[in-house]
C-alpha cells in the first residue's frame, strides 16, 4: 500500500533550513511532509509528479504584499498560488481599528496562509489616514498584536510625509510592547534622514524597498552607504519589496557586487505592480538570478529567511512533519527581459531565462498546476453512458 498521498520525484530539492540542495524525492502524507529522501519508489505514491529538471522548494513566503486596505490590494489566491507562494504577509493594509474586518473578510476566507503587519495608524492604509498622527497609537497597536498573535506578526510604518519621527517612534514602541518587529517604508527627508532612521531600529527590525531609487542605498561614489552596512551589523533586516515604484537595478546590481544582498525577497504585489514591473514572486526571484545570486541563496531568501523573520519556523522548510507547503519551479531557458521600477522608469535587464512556477501545494493540497504535472491524461477519462436522453 502506498506510503504517500503525493510523491514528487527527480527534482533538485533546495531546503535552506536543513542544508539540503540535491536530487531528492519528496513524499507528502496528508497535510505534512512525509519524507525527503533519494530514490523513493514510485509505488510508494498514490499520485506521482515527475519534477525532473525542476527545483523543488518549500512553499514560497512573500513577506510584503497587499490584500487589504486600499484599491490596489488583491485577494490572496490570485496573487500567491500562481507564483508558488503559499504564505503571504499583508504589509500594513489594516490597523488596530480595521483588523477584525480584514480577518473576517480576507484571512478566514483565503486558502493561502495569511499573516499581517499591523499599520501603526489605526485605520490602516485607507487614503490619507497615514498622515494622521493622532491615530498612531503604540499601545492599542501592540494590544491588538498580542491579542491576535496567530495572524499578526509585527508592525508596519509607511508613507508618512510629516517632518518628524512620530510614525517611526510609535511604530518602534508598538513593536517593543508586543515583542515583535517593525518594518519601515520611509524616504529620507532633511528633518528625518535615513542614517538616523536606521540608528533608531534594533535587531530584527527592518526596512523594505531596500533597492528603491527614491531611498538610494548607493552613493555618488558607487558604494553602499556606510550607515546601511553599520545597520546590518547591528541586526537590521533589508527587504526587497519590489512593487511598482521601488526596485532599481541601478541600486541592486552594485549592492550585490559589494556583498550587500537582501535578507528577504518580496514582491510588494498589488494590481499595478502585477503587470507593469511584473512584481510576482517567481519574477522577482528571476531578477536576482540574473544579477548573479545563486539559486540556493535566492530560494533561502524566499523561504527560510522570511520564515525566521516572522517567527514562524514551522514554515519555509521541507522538514518531515512540517506543513506540506511545496513549490515546484522551472527555469525557462530562453532570452528574457526583466523589468525594474521606480522614478527612472521601467528599465530591463536581459537574462538567459526566468523562473516559472509549475506546481503549488499548500498543506498537502495541489492549489495550482501549470502544466498538469499532478493530473491524469485526458485519454484515461472514464467511460460512461453518453446516450443519455
Amino acid at each position: 500500500m502506498p506510503s504517500y498521498d503525493l510523491l514528487i520525484k527527480g527534482g533538485r530539492v533546495i531546503d535552506a533550513a536543513n542544508g539540503v540542495d540535491g536530487l531528492m524525492d519528496v513524499g507528502v502524507s496528508g497535510r505534512s511532509i512525509g519524507a525527503v529522501e533519494p530514490d523513493i519508489p514510485e509505488s510508494q505514491g498514490r499520485r506521482v509528479v515527475d519534477a525532473t529538471g525542476m527545483y523543488v522548494t518549500p512553499g514560497l513566503i512573500d513577506i510584503h504584499a497587499h490584500c487589504t486596505g486600499w484599491a490596489g490590494s488583491m485577494f490572496p489566491e490570485e496573487m500567491c498560488f500562481p507564483y508558488g507562494v503559499t504564505t503571504m504577509v499583508d504589509c500594513g493594509g489594516a490597523g488596530w481599528r480595521t483588523f477584525d474586518d480584514f480577518n473576517t473578510n480576507v484571512v478566514r476566507k483565503s486558502a493561502v496562509r495569511v499573516f499581517a503587519l499591523l499599520n501603526i495608524v489605526g485605520q490602516g492604509m485607507e487614503g490619507d489616514v497615514e498622515q494622521n498622527t493622532e491615530d498612531m497609537d503604540a499601545e492599542l497597536t501592540a494590544a491588538k498584536i498580542r491579542q491576535r498573535s496567530d495572524v499578526l506578526v509585527g508592525v508596519k510604518v509607511a508613507h508618512y510625509q510629516g517632518r518628524g519621527w512620530e510614525s517611526i517612534d510609535r511604530g518602534i514602541e508598538a513593536a517593543r510592547l508586543s515583542n515583535s518587529f517593525v518594518l519601515v517604508d520611509q524616504n529620507s527627508k532633511p528633518t528625518r534622514t535615513f542614517d538616523e532612521l536606521l540608528k533608531r531600529l534594533g535587531p530584527g527590525d527592518g526596512v523594505t524597498h531596500c533597492y528603491g531609487y527614491g531611498k538610494p542605498m548607493i552613493g555618488n561614489d558607487g558604494k553602499v552607504k556606510r550607515h546601511y552596512i553599520d545597520a546590518r551589523k547591528r541586526g537590521v533586516k533589508f527587504d526587497v519589496g519590489h512593487g511598482n515604484n521601488s526596485f532599481s537595478f541601478s541600486m541592486a546590481v552594485p549592492a550585490l557586487e559589494q556583498n550587500f544582498p537582501p535578507d528577504t525577497i518580496s514582491t510588494d504585489m498589488h494590481r499595478s505592480s502585477l503587470h507593469t514591473s511584473r512584481a510576482q514572486m517567481t519574477e522577482v526571484m528571476s531578477k536576482f538570478l540574473a544579477m548573479g545570486m545563486p539559486i540556493g541563496e535566492v530560494v533561502a531568501r524566499s523561504t527560510w529567511e522570511p520564515a525566521k523573520m516572522i517567527n514562524h519556523t514551522e514554515l519555509g522548510t521541507l522538514t518531515p512533519g512540517a506543513p506540506a507547503d511545496i513549490s515546484v519551479l522551472e527555469f525557462q531557458d530562453r532570452p528574457a527581459g526583466l523589468s525594474d521600477s521606480g522614478p527612472t522608469g521601467y528599465r530591463i535587464m536581459k537574462a538567459q531565462g526566468r523562473l516559472i512556477n509549475q506546481l503549488t501545494i499548500k498543506d498537502g493540497t495541489v492549489r495550482f498546476d501549470y502544466d498538469g504535472l499532478s493530473k491524469d491524461d485526458w485519454s484515461d477519462t472514464p467511460t460512461t453512458d453518453l446516450d443519455l436522453p
